[in-house]
């Protein structure tokens, strides 16, 4: 096997990658209501937290910038669940050695 779904698997839970990616929405949410109140308004009006589902859906291995593969991530996606639909997703990029890369919040 070229890939071990083990060692991710400890690799995940070594850098919390699923409390972080979980806690970097929350700060890209508190950031969209500040920086884009109208927009905000339009997707998350009477916000109530109890209404929004947010579960690490998939995590995956990317290997960019071909063909020196020298841009590589864990990339942790979620879906945007409010108001039982899906409205967008958070995607968190974490270099192997555990550092948060780039994130995206994204909506649809």
């Amino acid at each position: 096997m070229l890939f071990s779904a083990d060692d991710l698997k400890e690799w995940l839970v070594k850098h919390d990658a699923e409390k972080r990616c979980h806690d970097s929405f929350w700060l890209s949410l508190n950031n969209y209501k500040t920086e884009e109140p109208d927009e905000y308004q339009e997707y998350f009006s009477n916000f109530d937290p109890s209404k929004l589902l947010l579960k690490v859906e998939s995590v995956s291995i990317s290997y960019l910038n071909y063909p020196d593969l020298n841009y590589n991530h864990v990339r942790v996606y979620m879906p945007i669940r409010y108001q039982d639909k899906k409205i967008g997703y958070y995607e968190l990029w974490l270099a192997f050695d555990g550092t948060v890369e780039d994130d995206y919040f994204v909506l649809e």
